[in-house]
């Protein structure tokens, strides 16, 4: 098959690039199965095809760059909220421990203060018996 040098050239002009050897061969293989001549009106809707056909096969490259910079991102994303939460759940946990440390001591102080209160209380009724004893014997 011989190639095409003026449908070739007006396709390149519209690409604004050099036509690819995959390009060519599929030119070259509409020529020979349509029997197109060099100055046939088809090639123009044949490089509209042509054209589109390119255009559409950039599209899973180009969705797959999307989805590996969505995917990029959203793993940022996680990996923040994730910091994020283990840092707020790190001041929930020592807040937590503050509260029940606190509360603790508090409980410990009363019942301390309880006890002494007890102890307290015995000892002041120890020494009014021992007065009241005393005054009885001495005669008060």
């Amino acid at each position: 098959m011989n190639e095409t040098t003026a449908p070739l050239s007006s396709f390149e002009r519209m690409l604004g690039r050099a036509a690819t050897e995959r390009e060519r061969e599929q030119l070259r293989r509409a020529q020979a199965a349509l029997g197109l001549r060099e100055n046939d009106a088809l090639w123009l809707v044949i490089f509209a095809l042509q054209y589109y056909e390119g255009l559409y096969r950039q599209f899973p490259k180009a969705i797959a760059a999307e989805a590996q910079r969505v995917l990029s991102e959203t793993r940022t994303t996680a990996e923040a909220a994730i910091q994020a939460s283990a840092e707020s759940a790190k001041a929930d946990l020592a807040k937590a421990i503050a509260t029940a440390a606190r509360d603790v001591a508090r409980d410990v102080a009363r019942r301390q203060m309880i006890q002494w209160l007890v102890v307290g209380m015995l000892v002041g009724a120890c020494l009014f018996s021992a007065g009241a004893y005393v005054g009885a014997r001495t005669g008060f």
